[in-house]
């Protein structure tokens, strides 16, 4: 973990861009969460109300939050995502082309690398540092923010049910992401060896067909070419398993909060004995914030591969 440092490092030029791209990201999920929490309570309460709550309800009011909601959530999903993206392109093409700078500065250094792998290590996994930023750090960022300020939005109804839906949260946030890096990163490291071997050999193929059908050794290359092919699928294989279970298990903890606070809502919501809609709102934020939490245990199982990439970047200047 400690090669990272250098890279993040490099976030410091870009700060405003990167901290206006967390911010967007709060602020989008948490209209989200705002949307699905007032849709819910909304249709509940209408539906309590009947017909005469023609007279004694206003409709107007939610309805105009929960439009107000769907368009900050449209518009700040579009802002976040052009703001963040921006600046981890500003940062890849600043390490991209300092790359290239200090290179000719040490010839005999890099003399050592072949040109493919040389070729590799400029191109692909300088490309893979934006996960750094984009999978981990920002989505980490905005789940704990996401969690307190929901947990002391529901605290104004309910303090026991708002705090049984934080600690869920905030448990799952620190423990699926730990079990997902440990189980990722020989995945991760593996995937950024096989790419490099892989490319390194389809260039000594291509540039060596004369050779190869001279000697008669072009069988036995794509041989070890299709191998290695095919034990780099196997990672990604293994690495889409994981994503997989990661959402598998983000699903399953969904459900079973939102099972316990229906029914812990259900016996009363703070000093109402009879909840009514409130059930509603508690039981839709529990489904709505858990998309806070959706990218954070896929995203570090990523981590292990930013590793190898960035060592393999930091051997080379």
């Amino acid at each position: 973990m400690r090669v990272l440092l250098p890279f993040l490092a490099l976030y410091r030029r870009h700060w405003f861009l990167i901290s206006l791209g967390v911010v967007l990201a709060i602020v989008t999920l948490l209209a989200s969460i705002g949307l699905l929490m007032l849709s819910g309570w909304f249709l509940a309460a209408s539906a309590l109300a009947g017909l005469a709550g023609l007279l004694t309800f206003n409709y107007m009011l939610p309805a105009a939050g929960v439009r107000g909601a769907a368009i900050i959530r449209t518009a700040g999903r579009y802002a976040e995502r052009v703001v963040s993206h921006d600046a981890t392109f500003r940062v890849l093409s600043h390490l991209r082309v300092f790359t290239f700078k200090i290179l000719p500065l040490s010839p005999g250094a890099i003399a050592r690398f072949r040109q493919a792998e040389l070729l590799n290590r400029l191109v692909a996994d300088v490309d893979t540092l934006d996960h750094l930023y984009l999978r981990v750090i920002s989505p980490l960022i905005s789940a704990i923010v996401v969690i307190i300020v929901v947990t002391a939005g529901l605290a104004w109804f309910d303090p026991a049910l708002a705090f049984t839906l934080g600690g869920i949260m905030l448990l799952l946030l620190f423990c699926l992401p730990l079990g997902f890096y440990q189980a990722g990163k020989p995945v991760g490291m593996a995937l950024t060896g096989l790419r490099a071997d892989y490319r390194t050999l389809l260039i000594t193929w291509v540039a060596g067909q004369a050779e190869l059908a001279i000697y008669g050794a072009a069988d036995r290359f794509r041989q070890a070419l299709d191998a290695k092919e095919q034990a780099w699928q196997l990672q990604q294989k293994k690495q889409a398993s994981l994503t997989g279970a990661a959402q598998a298990l983000m699903i399953l903890a969904s459900g079973l909060t939102f099972t316990l606070l229906l029914w812990l809502a259900a016996g009363g919501v703070g000093q109402y004995a009879q909840p009514g809609a409130l059930i509603a709102l508690f039981v839709f934020s529990s489904l709505a914030a858990f998309e806070a939490l959706a990218p954070v245990a896929g995203a570090f199982q990523h981590l292990g591969q930013v590793t190898a990439s960035a060592t393999r970047v930091a051997q080379m200047i």
